[in-house]
């Protein structure tokens, strides 16, 4: 049996905002699965303004967190006819939060699929699940666990403050520029024959990010994005430029 509850009016309509003027210019979404991944999720999109419909068989766990969904609803999602009662058939963009549990994780991504939503996301617990979840249609499937292990263990060297994976083979990382290229006006084209990585952006204190141009010289107290492979990365934070 689905029990949908109401909160009233959405963030976006507070604060009258439209989609052509929402930070993020985003349709209505369907969080499914309401544990650590799906609760942050739901959280960060209500804070700019997104719609979410937030959806879990945990009825406790939904009245715990019920700021951070714009609707909530109780329902077993592996029910293809509960789902449709909550309108999710018409849905636009759903994503399903459930990773734990196997099999709800494949019936529901089994159901959201036939529904023919254009836009599915899935979370994957491991490389089993994330080839399953394809193989039912999912269009992007998610692996948190695993991409939060990757960035820590890039910084756990201490050599850089942020890494971001932006493809297998592709990466950026933030860094204090190194000392070897302090007072320099970094020629792009040849640090990408030497080290192939380029320099994106560099932040000075009490400045805003901006891109990096050859002719600027870079600073001591500054900061840069540099991106490239994650094994070019680590060696260009490592050795002398």
């Amino acid at each position: 049996m689905s029990t949908i509850q109401k909160k009233g009016p959405s963030l976006a309509k507070l604060f009258g905002l439209s989609r052509d003027n929402q930070p993020f210019s985003l349709r209505p979404v369907t969080v499914i699965g309401l544990g650590r991944f799906g609760l942050a999720l739901s959280k960060e999109l209500t804070s700019y303004g997104v719609e979410v419909f937030g959806i879990d068989d945990d009825e406790k766990l939904i009245s715990e967190h019920t700021t951070e969904c714009t609707d909530f609803a109780v329902a077993d999602t592996t029910d293809p006819h509960a789902l449709k009662q909550l309108g999710v058939d018409e849905a636009e963009c759903v994503v399903i939060g459930i990773g734990s549990d196997l099999e709800a994780s494949i019936l529901t991504a089994s159901n959201i699929v036939e529904f023919g939503v254009p836009d599915i996301w899935a979370k994957a617990d491991s490389d089993a699940h994330a080839r399953i979840l394809k193989q039912v249609g999912v269009h992007h499937v998610l692996r948190p666990e695993r991409d939060t292990g990757r960035r820590v263990a890039h910084l756990l060297g201490g050599r850089f403050d942020e890494f971001a994976e932006v493809d297998s083979d592709y990466g950026m990382i933030k860094l204090s520029v190194p000392r070897e290229l302090v007072g320099k006006a970094i020629d792009s084209e040849a640090l990408w024959k030497k080290k192939k990585v380029h320099i994106v952006a560099v932040k000075s204190p009490g400045c805003e990010w901006r891109p990096y141009f050859e002719t600027t010289p870079l600073n001591a107290n500054d900061l840069m994005v540099v991106a490239g492979s994650p094994l070019h990365l680590e060696t260009f934070s490592l050795r002398p430029h």
